[in-house]
């Protein structure tokens, strides 16, 4: 049994701020009795976070192959729209939490930095993974509408709510 979960939504400054479009959270993340991540281990950016595990539904995340510096990063106080690409990057602190995701046949492979491998059926993944972005998104749709500072800011907000939905809706129809 897989969870995966946001613990305690909140933004920044626990503020309901317009300018703050990075939601955070303590994360409660278990497979069987392993403890991966837990709420004390501190909060994280849940939103970037979310988009991450969404990428990890169609691609590897490794060594080799990264899609990000952390799964659950700190921060993600910079999103940068890339010109030619459906994706954003995310840039944050050099700090979080990170595990590979490589996908074997109907199986998904997380290996902590330790080298400890959880074995868990693909569709596990993906309803664990859709469950977290649900619930980030349904904090975001309960506060106030975000308002990015500028046009540059703005234009990559939206190409980062946009890549989410995107991904978001590939799960569900896969």
């Amino acid at each position: 049994m897989i969870t995966l979960r946001p613990t305690n939504l909140h933004w920044i400054d626990s503020i309901n701020d317009a300018a703050d479009l990075c939601a955070h959270s303590g994360v409660d993340f278990c497979i069987g009795d392993s403890i991966l991540v837990q709420p004390v281990d501190g909060d994280w950016t849940v939103s970037a976070a979310a988009l991450y595990l969404l990428r990890t539904l169609s691609q590897p995340h490794t060594k080799q192959q990264p899609i990000t510096e952390y799964l659950f990063p700190c921060c993600g106080n910079g999103i940068f729209e890339i010109e030619g690409q459906d994706d954003v990057q995310i840039v944050g602190c050099n700090s979080g939490i990170d595990f590979e995701v490589a996908r074997i046949d109907d199986a998904v492979i997380l290996t902590a930095d330790d080298g400890t491998q959880h074995r868990i059926a693909f569709s596990d993944w993906k309803k664990a993974v859709c469950e977290f972005s649900d619930s980030a998104q349904a904090f975001y749709a309960a506060s106030s509408p975000k308002e990015p500072e500028d046009a540059w800011e703005q234009r990559s907000f939206r190409k980062f709510l946009s890549e989410w939905s995107r991904r978001r809706s590939l799960a569900e129809a896969s």
